[in-house]
């Protein structure tokens, strides 16, 4: 199965460093499944397909300016055809790919620098978000009910959770940049 964020993600947001990363691995993967299960329900609420679980990530190989009608990747053999996707957050669709080279791209709206995160899938920067939201919250909530005076983990986790429930919530209502 995958997920729309990863262990490192959520230990970033918790705060931990790698070796309490390492020796959390598996309840924070646990949150992480349960976070995805969300995230595909509230898209289903809304009556949209669940968001792109295959979703590729790359670089761009040079500056590509707005308008571009081809995206040259330093490596594009994992990405769809056609296809939706962001480079830095700016959502575009594609509909053919010649080896590193997507073409038919419409929809970027603004310059991109050498070397730029692109990803496959619209909203992929927005779900690896909510996700690792979510999922910290839902690991909070678990290690609270382990630990005397949660107090402050519970307010930690209220927030983490309201944030990613109103961005969630704001996508799925979207559904797609076409």
């Amino acid at each position: 199965m995958a997920y729309y964020c990863s262990v490192a993600d959520v230990g970033m947001r918790l705060g931990l460093d790698s070796s309490q990363r390492d020796r959390a691995t598996t309840r924070i993967t646990a949150a992480i499944r349960r976070a995805t299960i969300t995230i595909d329900q509230t898209f289903r609420d809304y009556g949209r397909d669940t968001p792109s679980r295959e979703i590729a990530e790359t670089t761009l190989d040079g500056a590509h300016a707005a308008g571009a009608t081809t995206v040259d990747l330093t490596s594009g053999g994992a990405f769809g055809v056609p296809g939706n996707g962001n480079i830095d957050g700016d959502s575009f669709a594609w509909t053919g790919r010649a080896g590193n080279q997507l073409t038919g791209v419409t929809g970027i709206s603004a310059d991109h620098a050498t070397l730029v995160t692109v990803q496959e899938g619209e909203f992929a920067h927005v779900l690896r978000e909510v996700c690792a939201d979510l999922s910290a919250a839902y690991y909070l909530e678990d290690e609270s009910v382990f630990q005397e005076g949660g107090a402050d983990g519970g307010l930690r986790s209220n927030s983490l959770r309201q944030r990613a429930k109103v961005n969630l919530r704001r996508i799925a209502h979207l559904g797609t940049v076409d």
